[in-house]
């Protein structure tokens, strides 16, 4: 097959959450064409990924990526592809009121998949309660009214998959009726137009029992291991009853890392003690949290290896379960013949590796996941990580070299 490339010798995670396998990928034109044990490679140009972790193309399902245009976000390029992600959700950091130039001048331009949670409050993110003057999403109810987010929606529905609110009490300016009515009002969207509704819950004046009784399958409280008193989980670290029957509704439940929304304290116990994981795994990269603790997605997934999920779960966080989230599963999240090359290359690495959470206190884990390339369409770009390994690339047959737009 002419033009074509394989992946040789990888640990295929193909995202569906089902156990590892040795094998060989080939795709062509952009599109994956067979998935084997062992592909001969023709006159195909082979790609030696021995060692290393074949998986759909990374999902960030908490990201801020609105370039420039509040202090949050950073630009695509430092969320995407340089760390293996290759699909980002913002999460609300636009609102009515800026959501086109969002759609206009970053969206198109970055070299991501890029998809969009639409912020209740119509200027979006803006400010961080520590920066002077702080502006906070909630702060004012007449920037809540859902008739502007409707009409944003109906304007550029490529992008929006759902509606997003910020239940923290100082972003209300500590007025529970702000908080309310944020709720209120992003459910209200999210029934009339079919789309997800999406909740940062966090030191918020609204009990999260009283949140999570108003969301329906499909829709996403994310945050749910930020450990400031007003989470789901006991003492103990068991989860609430309001927690158990949301998840049995179908009620997704997102980390979102970020700067202080994932603790050891919580996560060790609710995972390891009670069987409490995530449905996605997601690194809310912004501004605050790039250097640490965040860093990238793959070291917040790397936690997760290390608190004992398995590695296709961990992936299938990452891929699928993402893909169903943001309701574009037909074309994104696993590997299968047909399906678009947007694959990632990732390699454990051994050794003693320490992990922070968003108190500062440390794990040392035995594993590092670390990006190595991404593959979206075919086109190859290496992952700009200083720790992550080259990929050894050899030729056969008549072609020769490779390059980034291979």
């Amino acid at each position: 097959m002419p033009n074509s490339m394989i992946l040789k010798g990888g640990l295929i995670c193909d995202g569906s959450g089902s156990p590892p396998r040795h094998g060989d990928v080939r795709f062509n034109g952009g599109k994956i064409t067979d998935i084997s044990e062992h592909i001969p490679p023709g006159d195909a140009l082979v790609v030696d990924v021995e060692g290393m972790i074949v998986a759909p193309g990374l999902i960030d399902f908490h990201t801020h990526v609105y370039d420039e245009m509040n202090l949050h976000s950073v630009a695509p390029a430092d969320a995407g592809l340089r760390t293996g992600v290759s699909t980002l959700l913002d999460t609300g950091s636009a609102g009515a009121m800026n959501y086109g130039t969002f759609a206009k001048y970053v969206i198109p331009h970055a070299a991501e998949n890029i998809y969009t949670l639409l912020n209740i409050s119509q200027f979006g993110v803006q400010g961080h309660p520590e920066i002077p003057p702080f502006i906070g999403d909630l702060h004012d109810l007449q920037h809540l009214d859902p008739r502007p987010a409707l009409r944003c929606i109906e304007q550029h529905p490529e992008r929006i998959v759902g509606v997003k609110a910020r239940l923290t009490a100082d972003l209300a300016d500590n007025r529970e009726e702000n908080e309310r009515t944020a709720l209120a009002n992003a459910l209200s969207v999210s029934r009339k137009t079919g789309l997800i509704c999406y909740i940062h819950h966090i030191a918020s004046g609204v009990p999260v029992g009283d949140v999570l009784k108003e969301l329906r399958a499909g829709d996403v409280l994310t945050h749910f291991y930020h450990g400031r008193g007003d989470g789901g989980f006991a003492a103990d670290g068991s989860p609430g009853r309001a927690m158990i029957e949301a998840r049995d509704r179908g009620v997704l439940f997102d980390v979102g890392h970020g700067s202080g929304s994932f603790v050891w304290r919580i996560a060790e116990p609710a995972c390891q003690g009670h069987d409490f994981w995530p449905d996605t795994i997601s690194s809310d990269i912004h501004k605050f949290n790039l250097q640490t603790p965040v860093i990238d997605m793959p070291t917040t997934m790397s936690k997760f290896l290390y608190l004992g999920m398995k590695l296709e779960k961990v992936i299938q966080c990452v891929t699928s379960n993402p893909a169903a989230g943001m309701r574009q599963q037909h074309h994104l999240g696993l590997l299968a013949p047909g399906r678009s090359a947007d694959i990632t290359i990732l390699q454990s690495v051994k050794g003693r590796h320490g992990l922070i959470d968003s108190e500062g206190v440390e794990r040392i884990a035995k594993e590092r996941l670390v990006p190595v390339c991404v593959f979206k369409n075919g086109k190859r770009f290496d992952c700009a990580v200083d720790y992550a390994p080259a990929v050894n690339v050899e030729r056969r047959n008549t072609m020769s070299g490779m390059s980034q737009s291979a």
